[in-house]
């Protein structure tokens, strides 16, 4: 039914996947802006949630959002699934048809059951990577920073691990719960049960078919970015003035191709599902295939947008960073060493990196040590916090992790011996609730006295304290953390924000750098990422990986072409 019908298949999918990039997402960031401005705040973060989530317009507004988010996901189901449903029952339907016949889909899943579609649409099918076709929300992960920290011990890593396979199998098991609200008419609920009943006992079919799909998918991508690159490679070679203009082009024939080979894929699936449901309805108003645009029409207008898109994609892949991304080691160099320990410090400086991030606590005695957590269960086993611990206590703690083995350093022993050994630092401020004294003076005056005030940053999770820092110690370099950013970026009089690397975005690294602010992104350790993130010219990246992001940082200093930005920017394309 695909190859029979693949010009009908390709003009549907990529119809349904325009309007939704040209009309859901305007319309989803826009109530988002006005949800976020009726709120008082310029930004959703994890520290303005609270205020938002308690103000009844705005509330109303982001129900509003994910009404259009969920219809927007559920319409390009719509695309592949109703086209499935009436070619099987031998009718080839206009383009707005399937639009009207999934926007009566949509309206009658609108009501107290959307909350059901939402749930599976927008956070359990992204996460689980089975987003059939529906580009709107495939950017919805995990942070990168949660599954690192629950990986560090063996307990998180069973956790992790548990919890994937979890997500895998609601998957799978509710993979047919969108097909059966727009294929039988059924409410969100007793799609629900159908779904669960017509997958019983064929969840490892279903997951070798997943798997199989996803290993196809791979090489197909790997195939484009080998010829795309190839193109580009000889071009640098044999006419470096027109290699960006190669790698432009290619790079928009990639996103041509990935656009109608997606929709293709989501076609073949959503022909699977309607078998695995035994959907075969008759159709109602449905007529003969529509003549369509004449194709000179159609071939200039695709020539237009691929041109358009090379233009931009050339751009974009000969920016030149005006400055070098600084390497930050995440907690030192832990690959030999406990995390937050002088031997971390040191390795970090072996390596060469340019700055040491740490944590600093507070202990009982108003002491200051160097340490992550609040209490000592994950490095040391000890089911005590660490606010009930006198500094002295702390310092004489072992440490253990990864087969390797310390006692925790004070700050103060810290800052001595990076001194010493000349690496500035990027001090966090931790907080366990229980803080006396000046912990913020405290942190200040041991830079001081080591002479790392000028060369060092400060930041801090909590917004006062950010403050606090700015207004007592305006020569120091003080920064927030900002696990979460959704809106307009408001940097105050901070001098660097250090962002989790899943709200970066190139437009939001626009807006700091003209407000005068540094950017640091946390926690980076994909090659490709550091790559990448240092192309676009992010001043920090704090990563767990140092050696291999100074490694990628040379490389990405010794281009001379355009292709190896052109691999990335190609592998981009569906990661």
């Amino acid at each position: 039914m695909v190859a029979a019908h693949w010009r009908t298949w390709l003009r549907a999918g990529v119809t349904f996947q325009l309007l939704t990039a040209l009309v859901a997402g305007p319309a989803v960031a826009l109530l988002l802006r006005a949800a976020l401005r009726a709120a008082g705040v310029p930004a959703l973060t994890e520290a303005s949630l609270g205020q938002v989530l308690r103000h009844p317009v705005a509330v109303l507004l982001l129900l509003v959002l994910a009404v259009v988010a969920t219809s927007a996901a559920l319409l390009q189901h719509a695309a592949f699934v109703l086209l499935a449903r009436e070619l099987t029952a031998g009718r080839v339907p206009r383009l707005r048809d399937l639009a009207g016949q999934g926007a009566a889909a949509v309206r009658r899943a609108v009501g107290p059951q959307l909350a059901i579609l939402a749930l599976y649409l927008l956070v359990v099918a992204p996460l689980g990577g089975f987003a059939l076709g529906a580009s709107f929300v495939r950017a919805l992960e995990v942070p990168a920073f949660v599954a690192g920290e629950l990986r560090k011990t063996p307990t998180g890593t069973a956790a992790w691990l548990g919890a994937l396979l979890l997500l895998w199998y609601l998957n799978l098991r509710l993979l047919l719960l969108p097909t059966a609200v727009l294929a039988s008419g059924r409410t969100p609920a007793a799609a629900v049960v159908e779904s669960w009943r017509a997958t019983r006992g064929r969840a490892v079919p279903l997951a070798a078919a997943a798997g199989a799909l996803w290993v196809l998918a791979a090489l197909c991508v790997a195939a484009l970015a080998a010829g795309a690159v190839t193109a580009t490679r000889v071009a640098d070679a044999l006419w470096p003035a027109a290699s960006p203009v190669v790698a432009g082009l290619a790079l928009a024939l990639a996103q041509t191709v990935v656009v109608a080979g997606g929709g293709l894929a989501a076609a073949v699936v959503a022909v699977a599902l309607l078998t695995l449901l035994s959907v075969h309805p008759p159709v109602v108003g449905a007529g003969p295939a529509p003549a369509g645009a004449p194709q000179t029409v159609a071939v200039v207008v695709a020539g237009a947008l691929v041109t358009g898109a090379a233009v931009v994609a050339a751009a974009g892949l000969t920016a030149v960073p005006e400055q070098t991304t600084l390497v930050i080691a995440h907690r030192g160099a832990t690959d030999g060493a406990v995390e937050n320990t002088l031997e971390s410090l040191e390795a970090a400086a072996r390596l060469g990196v340019d700055v040491v991030e740490l944590d600093v606590v507070q202990a009982a005695d108003g002491g200051l040590v160097v340490f992550h957590d609040t209490t000592l269960g994950r490095l040391a086993g000890i089911d005590r916090g660490v606010a009930d611990l006198t500094t002295a206590q702390l310092t004489a703690t072992t440490v253990r992790q990864a087969g390797h083995e310390s006692t925790i350093p004070s700050f103060a022993a810290f800052a001595a011996r990076a001194a010493e050994l000349d690496v500035p630092l990027l001090v966090e401020i931790k907080e366990h609730g229980r803080e006396r004294g000046d912990p913020v003076g405290d942190v200040v005056a041991v830079l001081e006295t080591h002479g790392l005030a000028d060369s060092s940053y400060v930041q801090a999770l909590a917004p006062r304290t950010v403050t606090e820092i700015e207004t007592r110690f305006p020569h120091v370099r003080a920064g927030g953390v900002v696990a979460i950013l959704r809106g307009r970026l408001d940097p105050g009089a901070t001098d660097f924000l250090t962002i989790e690397q899943g709200s970066y975005s190139p437009e939001l690294l626009r807006q700091a750098h003209t407000a005068g602010v540094q950017v640091f992104v946390w926690t980076v350790t994909d090659p490709r990422q550091v790559r990448v993130f240092t192309r676009d010219g992010v001043d920090g990246l704090i990563t767990s990986a140092p050696g291999t992001a100074l490694e990628q940082r040379a490389a990405v200093a010794a281009e001379t072409g355009v292709s190896d930005r052109l691999a990335d920017a190609v592998r981009d394309l569906v990661s």
